[in-house]
């Protein structure tokens, strides 16, 4: 079944991740992606070597093929003649033109969204920028570490009064590119009311500064910093994490704490909780909360979480496991939903892929290609644009293309 995108032509000049994430979010949901790529290509091919970790199997590089699927790649100098007529053809047939390049960079190329717009009036221009079009910043060059620094992230995770938490790399990039890919959707939905294309500008900066709402709202309205918690004083014990007697965590998450308390103090088996001064209302639970954790640490660590959770769900307790990453891909819960999906790659065989966020109930996102290779289909996208056999081996020779 086509996606929801499906007859939207997308034409991207991106590298690493933001972009590439937006384009590949598009393709999930059935455009057709064209990935233009330099004769050096994306540098994202090769990444994985530079941490000297996780280069993938039988050749195949697992960041590049996450972050490129649905895709189709042509190989073009732009600064050549003949390269840029090439993309410049592209446009004109292009629903959309997604770049995550400095807001510099298409300009000085002559590919700005001033001119790629007045040539193709409909065209949805989406740059993915690490700071955005305004500010004194504007033109500063940015990756995912520097992004989810500046905005936040790393002083909103980790316990207070410990140093800016290290974060796992990629969630800013995932996350600004999931943002572009929403904001095209939202222009082309206003192209089918106007007539008109327009330029989309997201950024990594913005992203995670609308993800963290709830507690930039804090500072921002009331003047004050949302406090980071610290685990063994949270203020409302029932609402925290644990750990069983086999090593694994597990989060109780009750925010309507004088309700669930008896449920609670059944599941401990300690029903003596329950009435007991200390602990008998949201404030005494509040104010005696180092005591009422250190209880609960100790007689959660005389059973296994799954001998745990067999107690809770018959008590009625909210609760989930924190799960590793490993356990996250094998999660019934995830692949029930395609949120972790089957891929059969041509290369790596039938594999588990990170899947879809959304679900449609008549046009399914769906995994079509895998990442290609570089320049797969720069010869079947030429042909498309009506240039013959001849044309495109002068093409070669004139190194246009590669």
């Amino acid at each position: 079944m086509p996606g929801p995108l499906d007859g939207v032509k997308v034409v991207e000049l991106t590298m690493f991740q933001q972009g590439p994430v937006c384009g590949t979010k598009l393709g999930d949901m059935g455009a057709d992606v064209i990935k233009v790529e330099p004769p050096t290509g994306d540098p994202a091919r090769g990444f994985m070597r530079i941490i000297g970790t996780m280069v993938g199997l039988k050749g195949r590089n697992y960041y590049f093929e996450n972050h490129n699927r649905n895709k189709r790649s042509i190989v073009l100098d732009l600064k050549t003649e003949r390269g840029m007529e090439i993309f410049l053809k592209l446009i004109d047939s292009a629903d959309v033109f997604v770049t995550n390049l400095s807001i510099e960079a298409p300009i000085k190329m002559g590919i700005g969204p001033e001119v790629l717009l007045e040539r193709n009036p409909r065209l949805i221009y989406a740059q993915a920028s690490g700071w955005g079009r305004k500010g004194p910043d504007a033109h500063g060059l940015s990756f995912d570490y520097t992004g989810i620094g500046r905005s936040g992230l790393m002083m909103s995770c980790g316990e207070r009064g410990t140093p800016p938490a290290q974060v796992l790399p990629g969630l800013g990039d995932e996350l600004g590119g999931m943002v572009c890919a929403w904001a095209v959707c939202t222009a082309l939905y206003a192209r089918e009311r106007t007539g008109k294309g327009q330029l989309v500008d997201t950024s990594l900066m913005g992203s995670i500064v609308s993800m963290l709402s709830l507690v930039l709202s804090a500072p921002a309205i009331l003047g004050q910093e949302f406090p980071r918690e610290v685990r063994a004083e949270a203020g409302n014990p029932i609402y925290n994490h644990y750990k069983a007697k086999d090593d694994k965590w597990f989060i109780l998450a009750h925010l309507q704490p004088d309700r669930y308390w008896p449920n609670v103090c059944r599941a401990l088996g300690m029903p003596e909780l329950e009435n007991d001064p200390r602990f008998n209302s949201i404030e005494a639970r509040g104010a005696n909360a180092r005591e009422l954790i250190a209880i609960m640490d100790k007689q959660f660590l005389a059973r296994t979480r799954e001998e745990w959770f067999e107690i809770f769900k018959k008590e009625g307790i909210i609760y989930t496991p924190i799960q590793s990453t490993g356990e996250v891909v094998n999660d019934p819960q995830a692949l029930a939903n395609d949120y972790v999906t089957w891929f059969d790659h041509p290369v790596l065989g039938r594999t588990k892929v990170v899947g879809f966020p959304w679900d449609f109930s008549k046009t399914p996102a769906s995994v079509r290609r895998e990442a290609p290779e570089f320049g797969q289909h720069t010869e079947e996208i030429l042909l498309e644009l009506s240039y013959t056999w001849d044309d495109i081996t002068k093409l070669r020779d004139e190194k246009a293309i590669l």
